[in-house]
């Protein structure tokens, strides 16, 4: 009978890593969708030679509809809106840069077992970088 219970317990206990490694699938498959939504704003910000309101606002609701647990007002924009102009040489004067985030929740599994609350159990995952514009002047 202790033989049962100590069992019982331990494979109550080794549940933790297979289930957390499901969840890191998930976490990832989550981050990559979120990289490849940002991805795709920043090439039409590219061809527009700016973050314009209509690709922004596109951004948010494309963050939104993927991820129905984000709100709007949880995701961070901070891009460059001023137009910018392909130079014929690199130059600085023509980059268009870019911050976006959005918190990634549910990042460990059986986070109330381990004591870990809701509000703590989130990730904020930022992709920031630049892109070149290809709007002549």
């Amino acid at each position: 009978m202790k033989t049962f219970i100590v069992t019982l317990a331990a494979i109550l206990l080794l549940m933790i890593f297979p289930l957390q490694n499901v969840q890191d699938i998930i976490t990832a498959h989550r981050i990559e969708r979120f990289d490849e939504i940002v991805y795709g704003a920043t090439q039409k910000a590219r061809t527009a030679g700016r973050f314009t309101p209509d690709i922004i606002s596109e951004l948010k609701s494309n963050i939104t509809n993927v991820f129905p647990d984000i709100s709007e007002g949880e995701i961070t924009v901070d891009v460059t809106t001023t137009m910018k102009y392909k130079r014929f040489e690199f130059d600085d004067r023509e980059t268009i840069h870019y911050e976006i985030g959005a918190p990634i929740k549910k990042v460990v599994s059986l986070n109330k077992y381990l004591g870990i609350p809701d509000e703590d159990n989130i990730y904020f995952h930022k992709m920031e970088g630049y892109v070149l514009s290809e709007v002549l002047e």
